[in-house]
């Protein structure tokens, strides 16, 4: 027998069954893989397929709600929503990339990089492709994995902005379906079209003239389109005085969401709720104008009303400035508070910041905070300029603390006003030696040691007093901790308790600590604990949010120390003025209380020998304290103490508050609460965009004309004065120019008596000139005199009395 056939005989069989086995793997395992190509086409990729059928069929497109109003104590319009416009660019539509790109970037003064980017972006909705896959077609098309194709009920989609490499998808399907290639690709590369915004809160004009020099024409001169512009009704935050009050207000950034201040805090009230609008689409994206579209309206956020009055937020403004002229400070900071309720009335720094231009460094602030902002990119120097100087300031209070101390040692018993102690000029605690700036004063009363301000009798006072229980009034008049104000970045401050190697309580630090050095507050800390020991012992929390927005009342105060020791601190407060012949002068027999004081900064870890911070706090009167101002300077020049740089600031500043608060109620025959309440005031609109000031007056209710005789898009003069009251019967007229013809020339003064310093104030400035206060009150002379000629930019000294 021949043994290869005899081999095949005996292996056959076996081999055979091998043969089959092997088939039926390899076929089941062909069948797996078009099963769960399959399932991964029916069943998994089409998880959210009705979603995507949705989205590719209905657009959705926002509407944003308009912000709420913001009114001061007396419903003047702080803050108000204006007509402007988005400049979006629909990329599908654009067809001259470089033109458009061009205009952008020079109209609105965005970077072309920035331009190009996003008026070529590509579609981030899925496009339809081909239609009839056949089931096998479609797995061959899935199995290269390429991200952003999708094939569904037959049915080819690209998803462009998320396909990476569109000529190789475009090559591959084009091979697979047998189809067009440029089709595949141009499908794969398309963009977006849908708006993209380039730019809200753009001028109305502007948005136009944009838009106007995008036509693009046919050969019979006819616009065939606009190169992808799209101009969408938008939103603008109008700020009625600029710098006004700029760090109690903040502003809105380029998404309209509040950045800083009660624009930030208060976001969720006056934010409103967007609205959206719905419609069908074709397959291209394009609108079906025959559908019917759906609707949700938007809903305009709420108002607030600020506890601060405007005119005296305006002679604080005012105060500051001048301080800080006086005395060539870094800055300078004022708060004027109802003692009794801690409402704040006013709170103003100097420098600060344009809230109609918010993203343009303020020029002085760059000069006096230059060594800070050494290094710092454009963004941190305009992070650093936001800060609320009033709740983020951090520094030692100085002497100011002294009546805190005074205050717990009377309460504790442990001292009365009589209490004698002893200044040589100096007294020794351990191995340092703490001297006296105003002594030595020889045998003194309490009441005396805390008058004049003496350190060594300051220490002996806290000496009397057991550290915990001390500290444990630090605590209650609210250092250590946040106030809860209603404003932004607010900071803590730092209580220091330094303690020795055993655990007991480093004297010297201890010592020092009773005339505020060795801990670290914000001007609105300390003033609210000096309003502690002044209203009968009662903590009120600081608030900058009228109870009317609040929908409730305040928090109930704390009573930290008694009537009585309040009384006797006032006491000793009314002589710290007394006692200084200056201060006494300032006040004009004015019933004042206060306390000075003059701290080192503490800097890389030392005390500087040449930088300072002053500060006075004061109230009035002193029997029964409705008003408490405090002003604090920082790094003022040298020679600059409290009671020479911030007494005389915050002593004017509190007779202006009591003088007006005292005020006759009638101007002119009108009485001022109605004119707040109700009444409709001209704004000052000189300077600003004709179709901006035209939203303004229609959103006033205000009814006004154009001079025919007058051209350009800006305001250049008004037929009413600023601040007026409106009457109904008449006409507002307003001359128009070109922006520079307000820069330069001549302006009529205006008469302004009458007139309280905010109207005087706002009037001079529409006009370009400059208001010198004199007095309180309501404008009584003028120089130069009404109807006179100056050039823009003088001063017009005005004289206001109650």
């Amino acid at each position: 027998m021949n043994i290869k056939k005899k081999a095949q005989r005996e292996i056959g069989p076996v081999g055979k069954q091998n043969r089959i086995m092997i088939a039926m793997v390899v076929l089941s395992l062909c069948l797996i893989i078009v099963i769960g190509k399959l399932f991964s086409l029916q069943i998994v990729n089409s998880t959210g397929k009705y979603e995507r059928q949705v989205d590719q069929l209905v657009e959705e497109v926002p509407i944003k709600a308009s912000r709420g109003d913001i009114y001061d104590r007396n419903k003047n319009v702080l803050a108000k929503d204006s007509s402007a416009t988005a400049v979006n660019v629909i990329p599908y539509e654009v067809e001259d990339p470089e033109r458009l790109a061009k205009t952008l970037s020079s109209k609105l003064g965005l970077k072309i990089e920035e331009i190009q980017k996003k008026i070529s972006v590509l579609e981030n909705d899925i496009v339809e492709v081909k239609t009839g896959i056949s089931q096998g077609a479609a797995v061959i098309v899935l199995s290269h994995n390429f991200a952003g194709v999708t094939v569904e009920d037959g049915t080819l989609y690209f998803e462009p902005i998320n396909i990476k490499d569109p000529e190789a998808v475009a090559s591959a399907i084009a091979k697979d379906l047998d189809y067009n290639y440029e089709t595949l690709y141009d499908k794969a590369t398309r963009k977006e079209n849908q708006p993209v915004l380039i730019l809200g809160k753009v001028d109305n004009a502007l948005a136009l003239e944009i838009k106007e020099s995008e036509a693009i024409k046919d050969e019979d001169g006819e616009i065939e389109s606009y190169n992808g512009i799209e101009l969408l009704d938008d939103y603008r935050r109008y700020y009625t005085n600029g710098n006004f009050a700029s760090y109690i207000l903040g502003f809105t950034g380029t998404d309209y969401s509040g950045l800083y201040g009660v624009e930030a805090t208060y976001e969720d009230v006056l934010s409103g709720e967007d609205g959206v609008v719905y419609f069908q689409k074709d397959a291209d994206g394009n609108q079906i104008p025959s559908q019917t579209k759906i609707l949700k309206e938007p809903v305009q956020g709420e108002d607030i009303v600020l506890t601060i009055d405007s005119n005296i937020q305006l002679m604080a403004e005012k105060a500051v400035e001048e301080a800080a002229a006086t005395w060539k400070t870094k800055s300078v900071t004022a708060i004027v508070m109802e003692t009794k309720t801690g409402e704040v009335v006013a709170m103003a720094t100097t420098p600060d910041y344009n809230l109609n231009d918010p993203f343009t460094l303020d020029a002085n602030f760059a000069a006096t905070h230059a060594a800070d902002l050494t290094g710092k990119t454009e963004q941190e120097k305009l992070a650093e300029m936001y800060k609320n100087q009033a709740v983020s300031f951090i520094y030692e209070p100085g002497s100011t603390f002294k009546a805190l101390t005074g205050a717990a040692a009377l309460e504790e018993g442990v001292v009365t006003p009589d209490t004698v102690v002893y200044c040589g000029g100096s007294i020794q605690i351990g191995d340092a030696v703490i001297n006296c700036a105003t002594g030595p004063h020889g045998s003194v009363t309490v009441s005396d040691a805390i008058a004049h301000s003496c350190n060594p009798g300051l220490v002996q006072i806290i000496e009397k007093l057991n550290p915990d229980v001390f500290y444990q009034y630090v605590y209650n008049f609210g250092l250590g901790e946040t106030t809860g104000i209603e404003l932004d970045g607010e900071e803590a401050g730092i209580v220091n308790r330094l303690s020795t190697a055993n655990g007991g309580v480093n004297e010297v630090d201890y010592a020092t600590f009773s005339f505020g050095q060795g801990l670290a507050v914000t001007p609105i800390q300390i003033v609210s604990a000096l309003n502690c020991v002044v209203n009968n012992g009662y903590y009120v929390k600081p608030t900058i949010i009228s109870s009317e927005t609040k929908g409730q009342a305040s928090e109930s105060p704390k009573q930290i120390i008694s009537k009585e020791t309040s009384a006797a601190t006032r006491e000793i407060m009314r002589k710290v003025v007394g006692y200084d012949a200056d201060m006494t002068a300032l006040s004009e027999g004015y019933s004042i209380g206060g306390k000075t004081g003059t701290a080192e900064k503490f800097i890389d870890g030392e005390y500087s020998s040449s930088k300072y911070v002053t500060s006075f706090y004061c109230f009035s009167p002193v029997e029964d304290p409705k008003y408490s101002v405090y002003v604090v300077l920082d790094e003022p020049a040298a020679g600059a103490y409290g009671s020479t740089s911030a007494a005389p600031t915050a002593i004017s500043l509190i007779k202006q508050a009591l003088n007006y608060n005292s005020a006759d109620t009638t101007i002119n025959g009108a009485v001022t609460e109605e004119i707040q309440k109700g009444t409709i005031t001209v704004p000052d609109l000189v300077g600003q965009n004709i179709d901006f000031a035209a939203s303004i007056l229609n959103e006033k209710g205000i009814k006004y004309i154009v001079d025919p005789a007058t051209s350009g898009s800006t305001v250049v003069s008004q037929s009413l004065p600023t601040n007026s009251v409106y009457d109904p019967n008449s006409e507002l007229i307003l001359a128009l120019g070109n922006d520079d013809s307000t820069a330069a020339g001549t302006v009529i003064v205006p008469d302004l008596k009458g007139l309280s310093i905010q109207s005087a104030n706002e009037i001079l400035t529409g006009l370009g000139l400059k208001l010198k206060i004199t007095g309180n009150g309501f404008a009584s002379s003028q120089t130069p005199a009404a109807t006179t000629v100056v050039e823009k930019g003088s001063d017009v000294s005005v004289t206001f009395t109650p």
